[in-house]
Order: C-alpha cells, then sequence, then structure tokens
C-alpha cells in the first residue's frame, strides 16, 4: 500500500539514503570504469576512489585478542553540486542526497542506478535492503522544541538547568520482515550526526548548514536482510514499503503543531 504523503514547503529532511546490498563482487574494480563513464554523462561526473579501513577482532583462548585491519574499497559518483549521488562497494550500492524533493524522485534514481550496476555486473540476489531519512527538527521564531516533539522524545533536555551536551532516545522494532529504528538526539549547536555518517559526503543545504541552537535530529532507519533473487521490481516495492513505515513513525515523533508549521 502506498502512501500518499503531502510535500512540506519547509520539509525538516536534510539527508536521506537508500542501501541495497547485493552478492560480493571481488573484481567490481574492473566494472569501476564503465559504471563511471555512463554516471557521469547521466549528471554524475564527481568520481573518487576511496580506501575505508575497519578493525576485525576475533578472540582466541590467548590473552590477546586477534586484531586485524580490514581495507575495504568505495567508489563516490556525486553531482556537480555534490548533493547527491551513488556510492558503490563490492557488495552494495548507496544513493543518498542532501536534497530530497520527492519519494518518486528518490526512488527513480536509486532503481535508476542499481539497474545500470546490474547490466554491468549482472547480479545473483539481494541480501539487505535499508533505506534512512533524518531530519533537523528546529523551532520557528519563539517557538520551543517542545511545541514540535513527541514528550516521549524529549527526555529530561526541557527541564534540567545549564547547557545541553545531548540527549538521546533509541527504539528499535520489528516490523513485517524488517526492523525499524528510530533515534532522536537534542543539542544545542550545530546538527548531530551519527557517527557511521560522519564526514557526511555531501554538501548540507545552508537553512540546515547553519543551524546553530536547541535542535532535534530525528534518525529513522529500516531495513530488511533476506536473500532473495535479483529483482529489481521487487526491491522497488520493498524500498515504497519502507518509505511508509519510516513515515508512519516520523508522524509518531512530531506534533501537529510542527506539520503545520512546515506545511
Amino acid at each position: 500500500m502506498k502512501t500518499a504523503v503531502q510535500k512540506m514547503s519547509l520539509a525538516p529532511v536534510f539527508y536521506t539514503l537508500a542501501q541495497v546490498q547485493f552478492n560480493p563482487i571481488a573484481q567490481m574494480s574492473d566494472y569501476v570504469a564503465k559504471l563511471q563513464e555512463h554516471l557521469r554523462r547521466s549528471g554524475f561526473p564527481d568520481f573518487r576512489a576511496e580506501n575505508q579501513f575497519e578493525l576485525t577482532i576475533r578472540r582466541l583462548d590467548e590473552t590477546e585478542p586477534d586484531v586485524k585491519p580490514t581495507q575495504h574499497m568505495r567508489w563516490s559518483f556525486t553531482n556537480t553540486q555534490r548533493t547527491e549521488g551513488y556510492l558503490l562497494l563490492s557488495n552494495a550500492l548507496v544513493f543518498h542526497t542532501t536534497t530530497y524533493d520527492t519519494f518518486a524522485d528518490f526512488l527513480k534514481k536509486t532503481i535508476s542506478g542499481l539497474e545500470l550496476v546490474h547490466k554491468i555486473v549482472e547480479l545473483a540476489y539481494v541480501e539487505r535492503i535499508g533505506l534512512r531519512y533524518l531530519d533537523a527538527v528546529t523551532p520557528i521564531g519563539n517557538d520551543t522544541l517542545q511545541q514540535y516533539l513527541n514528550p516521549s522524545l524529549l527526555g529530561f533536555s526541557a527541564n534540567l538547568e545549564g547547557r545541553l551536551s545531548h540527549s538521546f532516545t533509541e527504539t528499535v522494532t520489528a516490523i513485517e520482515d524488517g526492523n525499524l529504528v528510530a533515534r532522536a538526539v537534542i543539542t544545542d549547536g550545530a546538527l548531530a550526526l551519527s557517527p557511521d555518517l560522519f564526514p557526511l559526503q555531501l554538501e548540507l543545504q545552508p537553512q540546515f548548514a547553519e543551524i546553530n541552537g536547541r535542535n532535534a535530529v530525528l534518525d529513522t532507519d529500516y531495513f530488511v536482510a533476506k536473500r532473495n533473487s535479483f529483482n529489481l521490481i521487487e526491491v522497488e516495492d520493498q524500498l515504497q514499503k519502507a518509505h511508509d513505515i519510516i513515515t508512519n513513525a516520523f508522524k509518531v515523533a512530531v506534533t501537529d503543531y510542527a506539520r503545520e508549521k512546515w506545511a
């Protein structure tokens, strides 16, 4: 079922991403040049290859654990303004944007990028499909954050004295075949990004980059981890379901007053 959502003139969403994980392609680097040429001609000329490092810790019977650094390659394709683009890994494609307009447009670009990868690489299966929205809730004029957020997200932030460092809430629920992770971080100052997103590769829009005061970041992530044969229609349907679930979570998180202000 598709949820009809009226577009807000002052929508608080400042970063959106969709990720589709697929069967690992050990020689993905061999296909990058062909993919880059297609994306360059499609409006994503900014290209970068990046090395990512992570530590893999394996506990042994010995006193000291076995710690091994693991290197991963990641390729970034963005538009000239660096406000949207694709991230390619050996086992995943991400489409992300800081200029979110409508879900229909976002979904179209996500699917077209995945379709291109499939044409070049010939994917076998999909293992995980995720959609994530980050919204910046900032009071307008003389309003307070309490007027915008569900009281359950405020914690003690509205009652304790002094300068707030942060207030954090997280709720994880199983919905249908997937999991919804809904977080709210309240701070005084700039927007607080989750560590897994920092540093943000894309450029924030000025109205969000310039925030400096009491604000809340709503970070809502829905994902389904299930192996299925590669099928673009099924991926598109799952992303639509994820959008509906995240939309409902957003409605719970913010007040009617907030939605009226953003309308």
